[in-house]
């Protein structure tokens, strides 16, 4: 071809390809407009989060772990999946009435039990029974309708009792099912607070006898006021919590919480935020909020108090904006859920236990400042020694970190109203925008056993609590199962489905671990046959199917339930495949399957370790952490298993030196499979063809079905022993039988039935009673005669 030909040549048309399958958009489910929407972000890639973190009084419970287990793996899915950064922002709350009271409670208690209750004295009976006193007509006396109100400051002991017994009365009485129920729907902790009286008083009347008896050391004191802590905490904290100043009371409460907090999520592989904010350390920040608020109107003072003023919010016009055209629009309150904007048991519990609320205007504002009392912590402000209000910590925090808008807020659905709606409006009114969050994503509730988790029902579980029982990789399984803003109902059932799951996925990992490493320790050359036929078409294209079903899954706003089971549904079918035998299975299609799935379960949280190995080859499986101590060293890792080869091989030189049988040898073998490979986790699967699949499983997994194996050996070998021990017993009592002789059975010792016999037969002539035998007892007597003949036959044989 002539240059001026090569320079007119052109090449053919290119088609655009056609799509074989719709290609899913990443929807959320949205609490703003309750409805799946397209997640947007303002910044191509990059997603802005804040999540409401924990208030820090106490432990950890399942229910933190439903919110911030489920907002890891959100969080993961977004990053690891679908390829965003994500900036996670995250508050711990280190300033709130729930903290004060609690670190009163337990620095006052404290201090008089050092203080005061060295000894079971009369006082410390006194001041528990004034306690408990006062505890019962607290929480149980407005329970009865026909109750007179006391006329003391201090209910009288008698008075108390009197109390506790009709409540207790009623209670158990059958036919006041009606007002038991109503107490329970009336107050959510009316069992806890039962509890509490029933062992108090219990106490006290252990005391009073203790007294009587002479038994007043100090671990009888400690026993009173243990049983009684409760009702002590509270009467202690009304005669001196005023006086409880110090601030490091309160910041060593929360330090000590938060620590708690963290080392919990730590254990259940939960990440640490990007950013971690604490309330005690943007005082300023909110002091400045507040002030701004008060600029704006949006905010008015009363005292010591600032309230931000809902109806000055409430469908004020918000600044025009352009966007090719004039558009106008109102502020709104109450976003989330507007049909809560009246609900006063709501509003008040979100204020909080300390908040004076006689000086708000309207019983929908809120406070962004209190005034601080004798007995709480304070810091400076334009309107007196005060400190912040629960909502305004997150706005103020969350806008100096993101900005006046962020992508994605996150927290408990029962978070949304107040604390979201209230977070919502009083930053939207100091942005003066119309959107300060874009998506508000709500975890559902947690519920054990079908029921609402709670002291009161005695179903409260702590993180550790429920990590003594399963796993981390488990419960976070089990989540997995539910959808992240549905109810989840965390039960034995579902961790036994859990269980089950996590077998099948074991079982395959193993197996194509197995294949994979006998492909690596045998490399052959080809024996011109690529091994791709049907089934590994099927397989290939089960696994394409698979990968497009699981992005639909998660951009269905992150439906991890289904993809979940996409991944069980593929994994089922490669154990069907694997199920041929290891001559017709192509390793290579298991391995991309396998490998598909590591990385899945991987992306969930759900695996452990680096995902390659010191050789850099992928880890496929769950994989494992390096535990503190653990060293990665190739000596450290080989070792082991170089020592149980050389003994092994030592035993058997020995054997064979010594001339033993092949049975020996044998037992030598299996002893080697099943005890020295387990400890190590290696499992010895004997093969018909003679050469054993070698699979690393985990060693207390090999251990628990090496001993169930053992258990039952041992129960049948027991059940055939005792089958044996029966038959022996039974032919020695049979045998036992022939002893006497045929002409002696009718004769004393063996009976005294008869006088007289027959000198040739032994058989009787004359009864006890000296009266001739008759005929048919004669004949019935031969045939026993008989029977026994031939009993003593067989005695005189054995012997």
């Amino acid at each position: 071809m002539s240059a001026t030909d090569a320079s007119r040549a052109k090449q053919p048309h290119w088609q655009v390809p056609t799509r074989t399958a719709q290609e899913p958009t990443l929807k959320v489910y949205n609490s703003l407009t309750r409805s799946k929407v397209d997640f947007v972000t303002k910044k191509p890639g990059i997603v802005t989060w804040y999540n409401c973190g924990p208030t820090v009084y106490d432990s950890s419970h399942m229910g933190h772990a439903r919110n911030y287990l489920t907002q890891d793996v959100m969080r993961r899915i977004l990053r690891d999946y679908f390829g965003y950064e994500v900036n996670f922002v995250m508050n711990i709350t280190d300033v709130d009435d729930k903290i004060i009271l609690r670190a009163r409670h337990s620095h006052l208690l404290s201090n008089y039990i050092s203080q005061t209750a060295t000894s079971l004295s009369s006082t410390v009976l006194s001041d528990t029974q004034t306690a408990w006193s006062a505890y019962v007509f607290k929480t149980l006396a407005s329970s009865l309708p026909d109750q007179p109100p006391t006329s003391s400051a201090s209910p009288s002991f008698d008075a108390a009792r009197s109390i506790w017994a009709a409540v207790l009365e009623k209670e158990q009485s059958p036919q006041d099912k009606k007002w038991a129920d109503e107490q329970r729907a009336k107050q959510e902790k009316w069992t806890m607070y039962l509890s509490a009286v029933k062992v108090g008083l219990r106490g006290i009347e252990e005391a009073e006898k203790a007294i009587k008896d002479g038994r007043t050391d100090a671990e009888e004191a400690r026993k009173l006021v243990e049983s009684n802590k409760d009702a002590l905490s509270i009467w202690l904290d009304k005669q001196f919590g005023a006086t409880v100043t110090d601030p490091a009371i309160f910041r060593d409460l929360a330090a000590y919480w938060e620590d708690s907090y963290f080392k919990s999520m730590s254990s259940l592989k939960i990440e640490r935020p990007t950013t971690l904010t604490r309330v005690s350390e943007y005082l300023p920040e909110i002091v400045d909020f507040v002030h701004g608020l008060v600029e704006k109107d949006k905010a008015y003072v009363v005292g010591g108090d600032v309230w931000f003023n809902t109806a000055k919010f409430d469908g004020a016009a918000g600044p025009t904006t352009t966007d090719g055209e004039e558009q106008k629009w109102e502020h709104s309150y109450a976003k989330l859920q507007p049909w809560s904007k009246g609900n006063r048991e709501l509003l008040e519990d979100g204020e909080g236990s300390l908040t004076n609320g006689g000086t708000k205007r309207s019983a929908s504002d809120f406070a962004l400042w209190k005034s601080s009392k004798s007995g709480e912590p304070a810091w400076p402000s334009p309107w007196g020694p005060g400190r912040p209000g629960w909502h305004i910590e997150c706005s103020v925090m969350a806008s100096a970190i993101l900005g006046s808008n962020m992508d994605v807020h996150s927290g408990g659905i029962d978070l949304a109203f107040p604390h979201h709606d209230n977070e919502l409006a009083q930053s939207e009114a100091y942005h003066n925008c119309r959107q300060w969050v874009n998506y508000f994503l709500h975890t559902g509730h947690l519920h054990i056993e079908g029921l609402k988790m709670s002291k009161s029902l005695k179903n409260f579980i702590t993180i550790e609590e429920a990590l003594e029982r399963h796993s981390a990789r488990q419960l976070r399984f089990a989540f997995l199962l539910t959808t992240w803003n549905a109810k989840l109902d965390f039960k034995e059932s579902a961790m036994q489905e859990v269980r089950g799951h996590e077998s099948a996925i074991n079982n395959f990992f193993a197996n194509v671990n197995a294949l994979v490493q006998e492909a690596k320790a045998n490399p052959v050359a080809s024996d011109a046959q690529h091994h791709y036929e049907q089934a590994e078409r099927d397989i290939s294209e089960k696994l394409e199917q698979s990968q497009l079903a699981f992005r639909e899954a998660l951009c269905d706003s992150f439906d991890t339930p289904r993809a979940i089971q996409v991944i069980l549904d593929l994994v089922s079918a490669s154990n069907i495949y694997l199920s041929r035998g290891r001559g017709k299975v192509n390793t290579g299609v298991v391995a991309a399957v396998s490998e598909w799935v590591t990385r899945m379960l991987r992306m969930f949280g759900l695996g452990e370790g680096s995902p390659v190995d010191s050789t850099g080859s992928k880890v496929v499986g769950w994989g494992k952490a390096v535990a503190e101590g653990e060293s990665g060293d190739r000596d450290t890792i080989v070792m082991p298993y170089l020592y149980a080869v050389s003994a092994f091989r030592d035993q058997v030189r020995k054997l064979a030196m010594e001339g033993a049988p092949a049975s020996a040898l044998l037992e030598l073998s299996d002893r080697f499979r099943d005890y020295d490979m387990v400890e190590l986790g290696v499992a010895l699967d004997d093969q018909p063809d003679g050469k054993a699949k070698v699979k690393t499983v985990d060693a207390d997994t090999l251990r628990r079905a090496r001993d169930e194996k053992l258990a039952i050996a041992q129960e049948k070998a027991a059940r055939k022993a005792a089958t044996a021990a029966a038959a022996e017993a039974k032919r020695l009592e049979k045998l036992e039988k022939g002893r006497t002789p045929p002409k002696e059975m009718f004769k004393p010792p063996h009976t005294d039935e008869y006088t007289q016999w027959d000198e040739e037969t032994g058989l009787p002539t004359l009864d006890k009673e000296g009266q001739p035998v008759g005929k048919s007892k004669v004949k019935k007597l031969m045939k026993e005669q008989d029977v026994q003949k031939k009993l003593h036959d067989e005695f005189l044989k054995a012997q």
